[in-house]
């Protein structure tokens, strides 16, 4: 296998963060180099463009769909079936490889059993695909592992995973009409403008009727469209690449995320549910054993947000101190005084797993419930929108058309 460079985060023994790239042939292996420099990783994956090579794999997966939340939760709840009947790891692999729906988690699988046939643990083979396997997956294997309680450790990431994909999907569900209904209107709109409106004006012209200024400026719209159409899907494919790469600069992202959740509306809905899913995939990971430095590291991973992953860190570096957890989330800005009593509550009693987890069964329902509220709202107020826009426009055609009729057209 070629050695691939990975990109990393990592904290020195005397807690100051560095950075910095690795080589290593699979990513468990970078993770033990970095750890016999006696640093504590905070973040790693591969690093594009930077001495990586593109194997056969990576082109053939190229053109392949993603492994997503709904494939994950299938994979390890047949995993777990096929485990608690006793079947051996490398014959349950091989059945799961071959009913796996979506090519990419196939060929992992497949590499999976090899690197098992290897004399690697199970949760060293996934980490050498951690492009298709997520850290909590890793982790609660090598817990299930240690513990000999893996079909159990499987059977709950099918239920986080399935969790994670119900919330996810009626999120979307909320935004797939007002998304559609804006599409609609540009389309129309496009038509009208480019079309409709040229013709109108272009005889209204002949007749020498002095023109609105609103429709002065939408033919004026309607000739750039007209005569430079071919640079619109330019722009939108370089705005796009350039916005896609100044994500990836550290600082705008943290920028961005903080902007993010203090949007009106939509920002309070991305806080919730990115408490959510601290809170459900935490206590995952803590029910199926997995030491809390490490659950906390693969949490922070998963927080899709970097002010909310900023928030866990500086957990984290308490937990590793020594202190407790729940202060830094109190005086964090995004974790509500809920969950950071909860914790609290859950390191003194011993049981911060299943307090987390009724936490999270809360925010679960109350995003449900914003969802269902954001919908009803977003719809009157996208028709109000584009029933604006879509008036203006009638209005550029109809106002030198009344001229027309009061007789009135002479400059």
């Amino acid at each position: 296998m070629a050695a691939t460079s990975f990109a990393y985060r990592a904290r020195t023994g005397a807690g100051k963060m560095q950075s910095g790239y690795v080589d290593a042939e699979t990513r468990t292996q970078a993770a033990a180099e970095l750890r016999r420099r006696r640093l504590y990783v905070v973040d790693l994956r591969p690093a594009p463009g930077k001495g990586r090579v593109l194997t056969t794999r990576g082109l053939g997966e190229l053109m392949q769909p993603k492994v997503g939340l709904r494939d994950l939760a299938l994979f390890c709840r047949q995993f777990a079936t096929v485990v608690e009947a006793g079947i051996p790891l490398l014959t349950s692999l091989d059945i799961l490889g071959r009913q796996a729906e979506t090519p990419r988690l196939a060929r992992a699988i497949t590499e999976v059993s090899r690197e098992l046939q290897g004399g690697r643990t199970l949760a060293e083979a996934m980490g050498s695909r951690a492009d298709i396997f997520p850290g909590i997956l890793i982790s609660m294997v090598e817990a299930g592992e240690l513990g000999g309680v893996l079909d159990k450790a499987l059977l709950r990431l099918a239920e986080h995973f399935e969790r994670d994909h119900d919330i996810r999907e009626k999120v979307k569900s909320a935004l797939f009409y007002p998304a559609t209904l804006v599409c609609i209107g540009i389309v129309a709109v496009t038509i009208i403008v480019t079309f409709v409106l040229p013709r109108i004006v272009g005889v209204l012209v002949s007749a020498d009727v002095k023109l609105p200024l609103l429709t002065v400026l939408l033919m004026g719209l309607a000739g750039f469209i007209g005569r430079y159409w071919y640079l619109l899907p330019v722009i939108g494919a370089g705005l796009y690449y350039g916005v896609r790469q100044a994500l990836k600069v550290e600082s705008v992202r943290h920028r961005v995320d903080g902007w993010k959740l203090k949007l009106p509306v939509f920002g309070p809905l991305l806080q919730k549910v990115a408490i959510a899913r601290f809170c459900r995939t935490l206590s995952t990971l803590l029910k199926a054993g997995v030491p809390l430095i490490q659950s906390l590291t693969v949490v922070k991973g998963t927080a899709g947000n970097y002010v909310v992953a900023e928030a866990v860190d500086t957990a984290l570096v308490s937990v590793r101190d020594g202190l407790d957890m729940g202060t830094p989330l109190a005086r964090s800005k995004v974790f509500p005084p809920l969950v950071s009593r909860m914790v609290m509550v859950g390191e003194d009693t011993g049981t911060t797993d299943q307090l987390l987890e009724k936490v999270a069964v809360f925010y679960d329902r109350e995003v449900g419930a914003m969802v269902d509220r954001l919908s009803a709202m977003l719809e009157p107020v996208l028709l109000l929108f584009m029933g604006s826009i879509i008036g203006t426009v009638i209005m550029s055609i109809m106002l030198p058309l009344f001229k027309v009729m009061s007789g009135s057209w002479v400059h």
